[in-house]
């Protein structure tokens, strides 16, 4: 059986990675990669994001990432600080546009710009782990709504069934 949690709503075993799931880790370069929060325009669609994950034929895992009114994309070439810095809003869809950041046991792995990503399994420790994904502006500031940062976690237990053991989405693209 697997827990959605949605809002801000953690149980007992999420909150006992919450050490080790921090979103605000630094990677190897000692970036720092908390990032600023940038507000949904009032004038913009709505965003939503759930994950899924599927083991992988050969290695590892494959992540989908199910977005709604997300517009998916680099920034362009030449974009200014001040730009990249503030929300870009499709004109022909009204979706704002960005990226996505991923996160494997609170350590940032990379930027995503689109919906499926291949997860080796070098990236994972044995037992229970945690695969974290936020919405960000061309800045890399992280999306929020009504305050709320727009994030999707699955905590999964490598080697063990069921493979995704809780799964936490503050605005969800789908409810399945």
């Amino acid at each position: 059986m697997i827990t959605v949690l949605c809002g801000a709503t953690w149980i007992a075993s999420a909150q006992q990675m919450t050490s080790e799931t921090s979103l605000n880790s630094t990677n190897d370069m000692g970036m720092d990669h908390s990032h600023i929060p940038i507000a949904l325009p009032e004038s913009a669609n709505r965003m939503a994001l759930s994950l899924s994950l599927r083991e992988d034929s050969m290695s590892g895992y494959n992540l989908i990432l199910d977005t709604k009114h997300y517009h998916w994309s680099i920034p362009p070439s030449g974009m200014d600080m001040m730009a990249m810095m503030s929300a870009s809003i499709d004109e022909a869809t009204n979706n704002v546009e960005g990226h996505a950041h991923l996160y494997v046991n609170g350590e940032k792995i990379q930027r995503v710009y689109g919906k499926y990503l291949h997860l080796p399994e070098a990236l994972f420790r044995d037992g229970l782990n945690s695969i974290s994904v936020t919405l960000n502006n061309h800045g890399h500031m992280y999306w929020t709504i009504d305050d709320k940062k727009v994030l999707a976690t699955l905590f999964i237990n490598r080697g063990g069934s069921p493979l995704i053991t809780h799964k936490f989405e503050s605005f969800p693209a789908n409810l399945d």
